[in-house]
């Protein structure tokens, strides 16, 4: 009797995990008696008659990218593993990769939850996890050294003129801007969930990102809970020993809010006590309108992945990599000209700063140099 209940049980496993079974699958766990399909009233044909049909725009209007874009990840990610077809004697037929990428692109482009993802393209809700699942991690894996990375140095000298070029006001030797930003998530499964809850009121991740003048992301870090500083967060993240070297010495820098520390290659605004001198306030002005491009970097970044505004999953692993995901895709798009400015509704960052909650490790190379910047301009 045992022998049978443990083929009958390894059985049903085999139906729940068969990620090409488009019926939703509900188990009598308790007496073992039936299993029984659920009928779902799905849009039928969706991928394969309705999407060719759309318009460019109704396109990009709906999964907020071009046709282009999307065949570029296929052909990105195509030899994934994780992605190839199984072939299983008398299955079902195997969900083609454009129909897995669209399903995540929908995913992160939108609030669209599993089930109604499930009813649009016509599969079972844990085959669009599934899909979901390892089309993030083919893009993570395969897409990031690509189109995420610090610039060379012989790059530095245009992204810094590009950084100058920017509004009214120059500003010398800038070869991007950092910031942070919330998302919200819910409570996570961790030992401590009040760590991720902020002063919003509400429970989030860190992303720390740094952009050049093309709202272009170079270096990205996620994952640290709402609760932290942003200081904090840039002092144990990898840039933090490698920012210098990056900047060539000190040669250029980045561009901060008055939540950061002060460096040689990494440039802070003038705290206002009220009694800033007019070449203070200069500066502090100037800083701020080219700095303004990573929050312009981070609005489009949430306008088009709308997946960022609310995440609803409880792993903090799974979430860092749909946030990474998205802030890879975010690149891809920029690379390939692939802009939304006009459907997107731009929203107001607001900066959070802290004031008295970190220790800023001000160094006197950094005080120096922008003294000096001060007086020239």
């Amino acid at each position: 009797m045992a022998v049978i209940a443990c083929v009958a049980f390894a059985h049903i496993l085999d139906i729940l995990f068969d990620d090409e079974n488009d019926d939703m699958v509900h188990v009598e766990m308790l007496g073992m008696h039936s299993i029984l399909r659920e009928d779902r009233t799905r849009c039928r044909n969706y991928f394969e008659e309705v999407i060719p049909n759309y318009l460019p725009d109704e396109f990009r209007l709906f999964f907020k990218v071009c046709r282009g874009t999307i065949e570029l990840i296929c052909q990105s990610i195509a030899n994934y593993p994780e992605l190839s077809p199984r072939c299983v004697p008398g299955g079902r037929e195997p969900i083609p990769l454009g129909k897995k990428v669209l399903i995540t692109i929908r995913y992160l482009s939108s609030q669209e939850t599993i089930h109604e993802l499930s009813d649009r393209f016509g599969v079972t809700p844990f085959s669009v996890l599934h899909c979901i699942r390892n089309v993030i991690s083919s893009i993570n894996n395969t897409m990031l050294n690509r189109f995420v990375k610090w610039p060379e140095n012989r790059e530095l000298p245009e992204i810094s003129q590009r950084f100058n070029d920017l509004g009214q006001h120059e500003f010398p030797s800038v070869v991007g801007a950092i910031d942070g930003c919330h998302v919200q998530i819910e409570a996570p499964y961790v030992i401590n969930p009040k760590s991720y809850f902020n002063r919003k009121k509400n429970h989030s991740v860190i992303l720390q990102e740094v952009c050049t003048y093309d709202m272009r992301f170079i270096d990205i870090n996620v994952g640290w809970p709402g609760r932290v500083h942003d200081a904090k967060v840039l002092r144990n993240s990898r840039l933090w020993e490698s920012g210098f070297h990056k900047c060539e010495n000190g040669r250029y820098h980045l561009l901060g809010d008055a939540a950061y520390p002060l460096k040689e290659w990494l440039l802070t605004p003038y705290r206002d006590n009220g009694h800033l001198t007019r070449q203070q306030l200069s500066f502090n002005m100037r800083l701020s309108s080219k700095r303004q491009v990573i929050e312009r970097a981070f609005a489009q970044l949430k306008g088009r992945f709308r997946r960022l505004k609310y995440v609803n999953i409880k792993s903090v692993e799974e979430i860092c990599k749909a946030v990474l995901c998205a802030c890879i895709l975010h690149n891809v798009c920029i690379i390939e000209a692939d802009s939304l400015e006009d459907m997107l509704l731009e929203e107001n960052q607001v900066p959070e700063n802290y004031p008295g909650m970190a220790v800023l490790q001000n160094d006197a190379q950094g005080q120096l140099k922008r003294l000096n910047i001060t007086q020239r301009i």
